[in-house]
């Protein structure tokens, strides 16, 4: 077999273009589907990383009356949490978290992280042993026991120098004292599929005397089912539980029509929201492997019908059909395992790709990497190639038997018609294949174009921002309402600094607060408008000025209204079409729910998109700092964790510092976080959409090329096997036009009908990327036309390349080579 080997590769290296085109097609092919198979298998497949994943599911409230649409997936209540883990039976455990930024003192300096308040039992439910320590349990939730806290192994590593020591030390959290008492695995995340995961788990220790208002839906809650407990059961119990009155009498009681209960598997709500772009990514790239696969197909029936005169001879000769089959399948052996090679490597390239364009697209994208399940499905890819390169040439002879073979491979001056029609459907094939992706493709592109040059309501150029949390210890709203104001005057006295913002969030990715809200002289009926207001907005006095966002009416803040008697507020144009469609709001008057001050609307602004420019604006109330809206347990925290962002004419480093060394002055125990420009802002904000379109359009670029190669092998092949035709149809006199004409004639009836059949499985497959298209529909005109004139275009030169060789054949080089 060695001897063979060397054989074939000496008889390979002979044909360096074939070797170099068939290798490079395979490895497309591979490294593609085994990229995106590695996603999917990560992330889609692959089952959460908890023992027995299967039984774990989320739970939420929603309120299908209200907005637009309703809300769904929506939070819990602390009354509804312990309603339903009092009252349910088939769960074995229903446990809660809700997430937040927090500050630590560690023992280098203070970082900022993510923690999550989880109840007693969370990390017990998922059944993850710690790495050092133990986990939280029910006793670190009882309210007024103190405090204590599970970290993750990166916040050991990096915070704490990875000290074996650091179980039973006492930290800084948020200014409390508090003990760690366990250190998490390496891998360990919950809740799953966060883009900024969680390092530091806190007993949340819900107090059943002080649960605040039922309103406050801050909790995420999910549970595990009891052993022989299906979803579809434990759902019904949940509805059933609602329709008997569950939960306190109020004016958010869970009820069956306007506020049920509703429950999901744990791994299905972590893969939703991108499920979809990956079941499109897998549909391009199993357009990209099949065209792969049509270019190799036309690969090995070129090489099976060049070879078969070498085959007749070798037979007549004596070779039998083991030793035949025995030297392809070694051709056959190394041209796969080339394949698979450079595929494997583009491959990993290709997941590194991901990781960079959509680690922030993909939930458990840490999870994504080259294991075994790929590397086997490369290995599978290459042998069924060895197989089809090392078979096909025998069942050509097999078929017609050596002598006739032989006689055919003599006296053969152009493929047989069956032939001939089977390449061309392959090509025809190819290029539909092609056109639809990239019909898909150019859809996104100019989908992701709109979105960049969507007005969205505010000027995010040269504005630089960072995020700042006062703990809750340390700081009342008192004198957090005083930290903010002494941080404004400083900041605006930093030289080159034009405008300062403070406020609670920024836009375009805000969290909306759906906050209740009374609206004077207002009776909504059945059919609304709904008393609810999608963005409370806490803001300094400059914050509108920082980001350019327009007035349209009355007035804007002003240090008058900032004083503490003050009841001035604005609002968006969304609020004001909602509630006031026929007159002006200027001088009504609005109230939250959770306050009892009534508070007058100054001034209307232009709409800002706050969660994204393809999404719904929604309605939004910006209230000055100042303003004693309500208790702490509900808005509070918007006054802790504020964004800073300054408009300067100078260098954002230079803000940056002088920003650092004002805050420092005021608390120097403050970390700074989540240093950024608004232009990056803008930029993550659309990072799924980057991602699909940027994948997209890297497996249409390789469809194309490969569709390409396709037709020019084709016709150059056809080219070859004619140079005797054309060369007497020269000498008998016809003209260089003339030929050229005949190959181009051929060429592009093959792109008619290859763009024919593809404009029209363009037409019905690419609606399904219709929800992720912004200001363009999926049957745009266009997009279409422009798109099957580039595949045209592309087609004619690969054809007329070959074209060009045969209007330049010797008649009678070509009839002494016949």
């Amino acid at each position: 077999m060695l001897s063979e080997l060397r054989r074939a590769l000496a008889v390979l290296c002979k044909s360096p273009g074939f070797f170099v085109v068939t290798v490079l097609t395979l490895a497309l092919g591979i490294g593609a589907t085994t990229a995106i198979f590695t996603v999917l298998n990560a992330v889609l497949l692959k089952p959460l990383p908890y023992t027995q994943p299967e039984g774990l599911a989320r739970i939420y409230t929603e309120f299908p009356t209200l907005v637009e649409g309703g809300l769904q997936r929506f939070g819990v209540s602390k009354s509804e949490y312990l309603s339903l883990r009092r009252e349910s039976r088939s769960w074995l455990s229903i446990d809660a978290w809700s997430n937040s930024g927090v500050n630590i003192a560690s023992a280098a300096q203070p970082v900022r992280v993510t923690a999550s308040f989880v109840t007693g039992g969370t990390l017990r439910s998922l059944g993850v042993t710690p790495h050092l320590g133990r986990s939280l349990n029910a006793q670190d939730d009882v309210p007024g026991e103190t405090l204590v806290a599970n970290i993750s192994y990166n916040l050991w590593q990096n915070a704490f120098g990875g000290e074996r020591s650091i179980v039973g030390r006492e930290i800084q959290l948020n200014g409390r004292k508090c003990t760690v008492v366990g250190v998490m695995p390496r891998d360990f995340q919950f809740p799953p599929g966060e883009a900024d995961p969680p390092q530091v788990w806190v007993p949340l220790q819900i107090d059943p005397a002080n649960l605040g208002d039922s309103s406050n839906h801050i909790l995420s809650v999910f549970g595990r089912l009891r052993p022989g407990v299906t979803l579809h059961q434990a759902r019904s119990e949940l509805s059933t539980l609602v329709r008997n009155g569950i939960g306190e009498m109020s004016s958010h009681r869970l009820d069956p029509k306007f506020h049920p209960v509703v429950a999901y598997g744990l791994h299905e709500e972590v893969v939703r929201t991108v499920r979809p772009a990956l079941q499109i990514l897998s549909g391009a790239v199993l357009f990209l492997l099949l065209i792969a696969c049509v270019n190799v197909a036309n690969l090995i029936l070129t090489r099976v019908e060049s070879r078969q005169r070498e085959i007749a001879i070798r037979g007549a000769l004596g070779a039998g059909v083991w030793q035949l089959a025995r030297q392809f399948l070694a051709e056959g052996l190394i041209l796969s395992i080339a394949g698979a090679t450079v595929g494997l490597a583009l491959a990993a390239a290709g997941v590194r790709l991901l990781e960079l364009v959509g680690a922030d697209a993909i939930p458990r994208a840490a999870e994504v990497a080259i294991n075994g399940s790929a590397i086997l499905f490369a290995i599978a890819a290459s042998a069924i190639t060895a197989l089809a390169f090392g078979l096909a040439p025998l069942i050509h002879v097999s078929r017609k038997g050596l002598h006739a073979a032989m006689k055919s491979a003599a006296a053969s001056v152009t493929d047989t018609a069956t032939t001939q029609r089977f390449r061309q459907v392959l090509v025809v094939s190819q290029l539909a294949l092609a056109l639809i992706l990239l019909t898909g493709t150019a859809l996104m592109l100019r989908a992701f174009w709109n979105a960049r040059e969507a007005d969205a309501g505010f000027n995010p150029q040269g504005v630089v921002t960072m995020v700042l949390a006062l703990p809750d210890a340390i700081y009342s709203d008192q004198t957090a309402r005083s930290f903010w104001t002494r941080l404004d005057q400083r900041a605006a006295a930093i030289p080159g600094v034009r405008n300062v913002a403070l406020t609670s969030s920024l836009p375009p990715m805000n969290r909306a607060n759906y906050a209740g809200t009374e609206i004077e002289d207002l009776a909504p009926g059945k059919e609304g408008p709904f008393r609810t207001v999608d963005y409370f907005q806490f803001v300094s006095r400059d914050y509108f000025s920082a980001l350019g966002i327009r007035l349209l009416e009355g007035r804007l803040l002003e240090p008058r209204d900032f004083a503490g008697t003050s009841t001035a507020v604005v609002i968006n144009h969304t609020m004001a079409q909602m509630f006031w469609p026929q007159t002006s709001p200027v001088g009504r008057r609005v109230r939250p729910y959770s306050s009892d001050q009534w508070l007058t609307v100054i001034g209307v602004i232009a709409d800002v998109k706050n969660a994204g420019v393809a999404s719904p604006t929604g309605s939004a109330i910006y209230f000055p700092f100042t303003t004693p809206l309500a208790r702490s347990d509900i808005f509070g925290y918007l006054l802790k964790t504020v964004n800073i962002a300054v408009r300067s004419n100078d260098h954002a480093s230079h803000i940056v510092g002088a920003l650092r060394r004002a805050i420092s002055e005021l608390d120097p125990a403050l970390p700074v976080t989540k240093i950024r420009t608004m232009d990056q802002m803008m930029s993550d904000a659309q990072s799924r959409p980057r991602f699909l379109t940027v994948l997209l359009t890297l497996f249409a670029s390789v469809a194309v090329t490969l569709a390409a190669v396709g037709i020019y092998g084709v016709i150059s092949y056809s080219v070859t096997q004619r140079t005797r035709e054309f060369g007497i149809r020269m000498a008998l006199g016809a003209q260089r036009s003339s030929v050229l004409t005949s190959v181009l004639r051929r060429g592009l009836m093959l792109v008619t009908l290859g763009v024919l059949i593809g404009v029209l499985g363009a037409f019905f497959l690419t609606r399904f990327l219709q929800s992720f298209l912004f200001g363009i529909t999926a049957s745009d005109p266009t997009t279409f036309a422009g798109v099957a004139l580039l595949m045209i275009a592309i087609a004619m030169i690969a054809s007329y390349v070959p074209a060009r060789r045969a209007t330049r054949v010797d008649p009678l080089a070509a009839l002494r080579a016949e």
